[in-house]
């Protein structure tokens, strides 16, 4: 990873991995194996591409933020319906 990331940004990346992957573990052990994002056309597949969107668009701001907040965290997502 040397010269590609910071090196405590990719920790914390993998920190937010390891978190993801236990909370799918613990509240939904079946969505590995039903893998409903893949059937076409249903809220599912739609919210699927919408956390990957929000996923890819906050780890490129990360990725370019040079400062950080307090808890050194990228900022959290725009949460779709909120009023602003």
């Amino acid at each position: 990873m040397a010269g590609m990331i910071d090196e405590k940004k990719y920790e914390r990346i993998m920190q937010r991995i390891a978190q993801l992957g236990t909370w799918l573990e613990e509240e939904a052990p079946y969505a590995l194996a039903d893998q409903r994002h893949l059937d076409p056309h249903t809220p599912e597949q739609a919210y699927w591409h919408l956390g990957y969107h929000r996923g890819l668009s906050d780890m490129l701001s990360f990725l370019k933020d040079r400062t950080e907040d307090s808890e050194g965290t990228a900022s959290p997502s725009h949460v779709a319906g909120q009023d602003e």
